[in-house]
């Protein structure tokens, strides 16, 4: 710092020593200046007006009720949620018991079908037989009488038709009866 006016440098030293202590203490005051223009240039960046804080503060108070609401909502959709699963599983076993069910009963109906069929099969061959049997006897009999008509008896019934089941030619057309009654027969 230069000497003031008036001053001289040859002066006394206490003045001297006066001079540059009141420098020293200008000069810090000046530097404790800067430091604080500079803090209240961070400040006023940093700052926010109480309109500002007081309405953010009021956005937060009404984030956080209807945070409280959704929170409310997703319990009771959460306990919706539990029982439907719940639901869904009594559900799913019950399904599982019913297919089993049904398996089962499907696996009888084809086993009865199987046995059915093995059955039909048996009456087919049988019946089969039978009919070769006949074709046989009647080849044999028109064999032996081969102008012949094959004998009737005079009740109009073949002799070799069993007595229990006989057939009759009435108004109604041919009857089968085995014991009973039919229609277009005399009752008795």
């Amino acid at each position: 710092m230069a000497t003031p006016l008036g001053w001289s440098k040859a002066g006394s030293g206490s003045v001297c020593l006066a001079f540059d202590q009141l420098r020293d203490v200008i000069e810090s005051q000046e530097e404790l200046i800067h430091q604080l223009r500079n803090v209240m240039v961070l400040q006023d960046e940093n700052f926010v007006s109480k309109e500002e804080f007081q309405a953010v503060e009021k956005k937060l108070v009404e984030e956080k009720a209807a945070h409280a609401k959704t929170k409310v909502l997703l319990a009771k959709e959460e306990e919706k949620l539990q029982f439907a699963l719940g639901e869904v599983e009594v559900l799913s076993k019950q399904l599982e018991k019913e297919k089993l069910a049904f398996e089962k009963a499907l696996s009888s109906v084809k086993s009865k079908v199987l046995q059915e069929s093995s059955k039909k099969d048996q009456l087919i061959t049988k019946c089969n037989g039978r009919r070769e049997a006949r074709a046989l006897h009647h080849g044999y009999i028109n064999g032996l009488f081969p102008n012949h008509p094959v004998p009737v008896s005079k009740a109009g019934f073949h002799s070799n038709t069993c007595p229990q089941l006989r057939i009759q030619a009435g108004p109604g057309g041919p009857h089968l009866r085995k014991g009973l009654k039919g229609p277009g027969r005399p009752r008795k």
